[in-house]
């Protein structure tokens, strides 16, 4: 019975710790006319209906819960921070992740996250 009640605080506080993880998401801009899904989430794309070869994207951590000594990026060029703009090319896809230095010497890695956009030249209708 002791065994059984050590593993179910074991599983409950993973559980609980998970819950809590720093989490990564996106949002893509594109011109005015254009659409966009699943801004705000870790997978977010945009349409627009002009000749721009880019859109901007913006990668940002949530749910910190400590202080941070530094983040690492991976997978887009930024410098620090929680949040990150890049370009997304048309026709492709950014993704990105990070890892979070706490002070307190723990850390964390994000999950991952894709941006991805698209232009249509020309009138949608």
């Amino acid at each position: 019975m002791k065994k059984l009640k050590a593993l179910a605080i074991v599983a409950g506080t993973l559980f609980a710790g998970s819950a809590f993880a720093a989490n990564l998401t996106c949002s893509v801009y594109v011109a005015n006319g254009g659409f966009t899904s699943g801004n705000g989430t870790s997978s977010c794309s945009g349409v627009d209906f002009t000749n721009n070869n880019s859109a901007r994207a913006l990668f940002s951590i949530g749910n910190v819960s400590k202080s941070i000594k530094e983040i690492r990026w991976s997978g887009i060029s930024c410098t620090g921070g929680i949040a990150c703009n890049t370009r997304v090319r048309a026709f492709s896809s950014a993704s990105a992740s990070a890892l979070i230095l706490y002070k307190d010497g723990t850390w964390e890695k994000t999950n991952t996250a894709t941006a991805s956009y698209e232009n249509e030249p020309g009138t949608p209708f």
